[in-house]
């Protein structure tokens, strides 16, 4: 029997959460993944980490996925890119780290190009807008603060 070379966690968060409570979940997660991989005799460094994100009206799904060993090596391949609604949660997900980073954990290793062409192709099929990956990140929700008039200023 073959050992396995990668883990998920799923989570489901609703989307009227605070973003700093998002965050510290998310921590909470990475965290927890870590602490799993060393009771099974995985050294976290030695890992990949990616995230994948799902929405829907009222809740976010994400996914922490740890890659090691066979499934780490395939993955920063680039021999199995991820395409349409994975590639965009993918993409959605990793956007923050830069397009580089996001790049080689969707699969397309360090083809910036090919990934950039594929997630526009699987932003069109799905009807969606994208002018860059920076698109795609979500800015965390914050007060507005305003005057109630223009004389108030």
């Amino acid at each position: 029997m073959s050992k396995p070379t990668h883990a998920h966690l799923t989570f489901t968060l609703k989307k009227n959460l605070a973003y700093a409570y998002k965050e510290q979940t998310k921590q909470q997660k990475v965290y927890y993944m870590g602490a799993k991989l060393l009771e099974i005799g995985i050294e976290p460094q030695d890992a990949v980490y990616r995230w994948s994100l799902q929405t829907n009206p009222t809740e976010e799904v994400w996914t922490y996925s740890a890659y090691w060993g066979e499934s780490r090596v395939q993955l920063l391949s680039g021999h199995y890119p991820l395409t349409g609604t994975e590639l965009i949660d993918c993409a959605r997900a990793n956007a923050p780290q830069g397009l580089t980073t996001t790049t080689q954990l969707c699969g397309y290793n360090e083809d910036t190009q090919a990934f950039q062409t594929a997630l526009q192709e699987a932003t069109q099929q799905a009807g969606l807008s994208l002018a860059s990956l920076t698109d795609l990140i979500e800015p965390p929700a914050g007060i507005s603060v305003a005057p109630d008039t223009a004389s108030l200023l």
